[in-house]
């Protein structure tokens, strides 16, 4: 697929509120223990790891959307798990149409015990991604 991509109006729209719903919905649950906000940014290079070498990845549905949710545990300093939800959502550009695999929210944490909720529907092999 070409590096130069559009999402459609609607599925830009959806993705920033689910990202909203998503962040209140961890303000609301994570322990305050846990990675602060301020240093999520310090374990974004173990992104691309997790979306191509997740532990467990999980597909479901939300509002007719399809929806990847994978985590995966990393052990260096200290015992890390990264939690992505990412959406499989149509692209276009000049030359081709297809599917992208966006990340809606990407969260490091030291605690899955709160994440549960989310390890469900269909557990999938974990597969190359986009």
């Amino acid at each position: 697929m070409a590096d130069d991509f559009y999402l459609p109006d609607e599925t830009v729209e959806w993705i920033a509120q689910k990202k909203s719903e998503l962040l209140a919905w961890v303000i609301q649950h994570r322990h305050d223990d846990d990675i602060p906000f301020e240093e999520f940014g310090d374990y974004a290079e173990r992104l691309p790891e997790t979306l191509t070498q997740a532990d467990e990845t999980w597909e479901q549905e939300w509002d007719g959307h399809p929806i990847q949710v994978q985590i995966k545990m990393f052990e260096q300093d200290e015992t890390v798990w990264m939690f992505v939800v990412s959406m499989k959502a149509p692209v276009m550009n000049e030359e081709e149409e297809g599917d992208v695999i966006v990340p809606v929210l990407v969260l490091p944490t030291r605690q899955t015990v709160w994440l549960k909720k989310w390890l469900t529907g269909q557990k999938i092999q974990t597969q190359h991604m986009h």
